[in-house]
């Protein structure tokens, strides 16, 4: 008896994880749904997550979005990245915010990356 099993061909890639920036689209519109359409409909873009600005608004915006991401695609996402968020007292509001919308929107609580502002180097300040 021979057993064939199925072999990934020189053709396939693996797919490419994804965040949608919410700072640039917006959580509201044509600009986000056509963002989402384009990701789901491609077979190498795996959408994981949102990025968007750290604050108790953005927060909930992006709990919402992903909660109707998972309700009209089936897919929960997993990652929240939250940009500049350089204080201390920032991350402590967004993380009672972050509890209250997935609470509301009944939404698992995704994984939450913290990015400051990026560095400004002694090369480009001149």
């Amino acid at each position: 008896m021979t057993l064939h099993l199925p072999h990934l061909f020189a053709h396939e890639q693996s797919r490419q994880n994804t965040l949608l920036d919410l700072s640039v689209l917006g959580t509201d519109g044509p600009g986000i749904e056509d963002a989402l359409r384009a990701v789901m409909e491609q077979p190498q873009p795996r959408l994981v997550g949102i990025r968007c600005p750290a604050g108790s608004k953005a927060v909930d915006d992006a709990i919402g979005l992903m909660e109707r991401v998972r309700r009209d695609y089936g897919v929960i996402l997993t990652e929240l990245v939250l940009a500049d968020a350089d204080r201390v007292d920032l991350r402590e509001a967004v993380d009672e915010a972050l509890d209250e919308a997935c609470a509301r929107n009944r939404f698992p609580r995704p994984s939450v990356v913290f990015t400051g502002r990026p560095a400004v180097s002694a090369l480009t300040k001149s």
